[in-house]
């Protein structure tokens, strides 16, 4: 992006604030750490663990005037400076190169399909009356024209059964390419998640359930292309995305 370095980051606690007001604290004392650190941009979103304590994921980018190794890690010691009273310990946190300018988006685009019963969209604290933010952003994040269409029902579930044959085709590439068996496990489980992607016991829901993943538009355009030449009824056209909310 621009020729920044980005780093996505998973930052968590072994036990809970006591207040969301608490949480809240943390989460500022980091961010301004990342602020003074030299990130240009930052992302992030919060969640829960099954056992009700907060986490947070991020990404965060730099200039590239110093090493993504040397960024990643004074990103962490941030995190532990400001929640080590909640047990953020090192082994805990997990930080990575964003690999390519759509890392973030696609990490995005599967946390956003998460319905409201996911557990890490109710897993709120006890006690708790509220969560506080679950989002936020700092620095100038470009605004895009995203392509869009409008299209029948019928278009729309032939274009999810034919990206769930694209999902698992490209997940069993990655497969044959692994070359760790960290990646063969990440291939593994993206074709088990790609088969499964319209399973959904409530029918309602089932019908306006959307791909949960993010695909690149060049093959979006291919795959309309496809359905428009099989008869189906599509239109396009261009639709403006302000930038988001000031956090």
């Amino acid at each position: 992006m621009d020729g920044l370095i980005g780093i996505a980051l998973t930052l968590t606690l072994r036990d809970c604030p006591p207040t969301p007001a608490e949480w809240e604290r943390v989460r500022r004392a980091w961010v301004k750490r990342m602020q003074r650190l030299g990130a240009v941009r930052l992302h992030w979103v919060v969640e829960w663990q099954r056992r009700g304590v907060p986490h947070i994921h991020a990404a965060a980018y730099f200039a590239p005037d110093r090493s993504a190794v040397e960024l990643g890690e004074l990103a962490l010691v941030g995190w532990l400076a400001v929640a080590g009273d909640y047990g953020a310990r090192p082994q805990s946190q997990v930080w990575n190169v964003i690999d390519g300018p759509l890392g973030w988006l696609q990490y995005l685009s599967k946390h956003a399909a998460r319905g409201v019963s996911h557990y890490q969209r109710q897993g709120k604290p006890a006690g708790w009356e509220s969560t506080g933010r679950l989002w936020g952003y700092v620095g100038d994040w470009p605004v895009v024209e995203p392509w869009t269409v409008d299209a029948e029902w019928a278009a729309f579930w032939r274009l999810r059964r034919v990206v769930r044959l694209w999902r698992v085709a490209d997940a069993r590439a990655a497969l044959r390419a692994a070359t760790t068996p960290e990646e063969a496990r990440s291939a593994r489980r993206r074709i088990t998640f790609a088969r499964r992607m319209l399973a959904c016991p409530d029918r309602a829901l089932s019908r306006v359930r959307g791909v949960s993943e993010w695909i690149p538009l060049e093959q979006l355009e291919r795959i309309v292309e496809l359905l428009s030449t099989q008869g189906f009824a599509i239109a396009t056209r261009d639709l403006l995305i302000a930038a988001p909310a000031a956090a």
